[in-house]
């Protein structure tokens, strides 16, 4: 794994409350650990992470495991607390494994956020959310419904177990189907290590031993692949949707297929925007308030004080009209 450092020069950028700016020869440093390195998805909230660490002029770090192990990434973890890093950022595995390591970089005055996932009983101080959960999971069942109607079986295959912000878009989506759509049946719930192998094989299980099954439901951009691949090697387009939390770029393919009628996310780089914002911001002795927004982005963002949730906007639909407009 490489460890990337990006230092650029100092830019000022207007925040609705404003920190006392560090001096030149003394940049914040800000890393983020992603739950898997690579992807796409990824690779897009870097960039939109570097564009901040550019104009507020901070040394920005992001590494991750290469796959999604959660003892590597701990291991990462620990390893920006040796180095002195003044804001780490995480995408959790698993909350509970980053616990005490997280307490453990409190007390020693590290800013702890998650981002992209969360690790809510943790003593992280924010969580900088890309849309709330229950809203990601009403969204993708919706657009579903809407595609296959209101009743009949339908698959999940999801990453890890151990990441919370998954489960709760399983949960959102169980509680949709139970509340709204009684006749949708979740015939089953599959958890991956991470590869679009492993989603592949739980797609192709799951419609061998449902011949009726109506459509798949991918919870990560690591298992959208695999089961859009399952749907075209069965030949089961547009008998089989799939669909999921899929980035443009890895999705654009199937949607143009059929395979994958649309995606669900949001946009990534916006993201790692956000995230920078508020690690520089904290670092510089501000306060988060219902009054604090970041120039750059195209929706305000929302503080959830409640959860101590930065909220950056709901979340996106890509369909065959939309996908070509977007690069990520």
């Amino acid at each position: 794994m490489s460890l990337k450092r990006i230092l650029f020069s100092s830019v000022t950028l207007g925040l609705a409350v404003t920190a006392p700016a560090l001096a030149q020869d003394d940049p914040t440093q800000i890393a983020f650990i992603p739950q898997i390195a690579g992807i796409p998805y990824y690779v897009a909230m870097e960039e939109g992470a570097a564009r901040a660490a550019e104009e507020l002029g901070v040394e920005y770090v992001q590494e991750g495991p290469t796959s999604t192990n959660a003892a590597d990434q701990l291991r990462i973890f620990e390893s920006f607390v040796t180095q002195g890093f003044d804001v780490i950022a995480i995408s959790p595995l698993d909350g509970e494994t980053l616990r005490p390591a997280i307490a453990r970089a409190r007390e020693q005055g590290v800013i702890v956020l998650t981002s992209d996932a969360d690790a809510p009983d943790s003593d992280r101080q924010y969580f900088v959310a890309q849309a709330l959960d229950r809203d990601l999971g009403y969204t993708l069942l919706d657009e579903m419904v809407d595609r296959i109607g209101e009743s009949g079986k339908i698959a999940i295959v999801s990453d890890s177990p151990t990441i919370q912000s998954m489960q709760n878009w399983i949960a959102a989506v169980e509680e949709r189907a139970e509340t709204t759509y009684p006749e949708i049946e979740i015939v089953s719930v599959d958890h991956t290590d991470g590869t679009a192998q492993r989603a592949y094989q739980f797609a192709t299980d799951a419609m061998t031993r449902n011949p009726d099954l109506k459509a798949i439901l991918g919870m990560a951009s690591t298992t959208c692949p695999g089961i859009a691949q399952a749907v075209e090697a069965s030949g089961a387009v547009g008998d089989v949707l799939t669909a999921g939390y899929c980035s443009p770029n890895t999705a654009r393919d199937y949607i143009k297929s059929g395979a994958m009628p649309f995606s669900v996310l949001w946009n990534p780089a916006d993201l790692g925007y956000l995230m920078v914002h508020v690690g520089d911001h904290l670092a510089g002795g501000g306060e988060i308030t219902a009054e604090f927004q970041v120039e750059g982005l195209e929706n305000p963002i929302q503080y959830l004080p409640e959860d101590d949730v930065v909220l950056l906007g709901p979340p996106s639909v890509f369909t065959e009209e939309n996908i070509d407009d977007f690069d990520f």
